[in-house]
């Protein structure tokens, strides 16, 4: 479902797998089968995997136990960390136009999206995965 924040299928991955992880502990878990639980290409996932280990979020384990894990603890680790990490530009900017047309300063547009952004940016940094992962078990579906 697309709303109007708009983010990579990567960042997506990104996080999504991260949160899973936060939540399931410090045992190497299945990037595959979470994947395919969560609905995402393996190939995708596995090059996510690859930024996220690269970043220092993840580590990997190979062999029959092997699978990822996060590579500090989930109370350390921002959702700004993850985004970044996969690739995305925290930097809050302005108006949605091309920064050689409009950078935004005299554009209430752009004054608008850029204290939006900057909210989200700070929501981001003060959340840390382990409050997510702990949410996620309280808010659980019921079977």
């Amino acid at each position: 479902m697309t709303g109007l924040l708009n983010i990579s299928e990567a960042t997506s991955i990104a996080l999504h797998l991260c949160v899973v992880l936060a939540a399931t502990g410090p045992e190497y878990q299945s990037t595959s089968a979470i994947s395919r639980r969560l609905g995402f290409s393996s190939n995708h996932s596995a090059k996510v995997v690859q930024m996220l280990v690269r970043a220092g979020i993840l580590e990997t384990g190979r062999g029959p136990a092997g699978g990822a894990r996060l590579a500090k603890a989930a109370d350390q680790i921002t959702l700004l960390d993850v985004y970044a990490a996969a690739g995305g530009d925290p930097k809050p900017s302005g108006c949605l136009l091309n920064h050689a047309v409009c950078r935004g300063d005299g554009c209430i547009l752009g004054k608008t999206f850029r204290e939006e952004n900057e909210r989200l940016f700070s929501l981001m940094k003060r959340t840390r995965l382990s409050t997510i992962a702990a949410n996620a078990k309280i808010n659980r579906p019921k079977p």
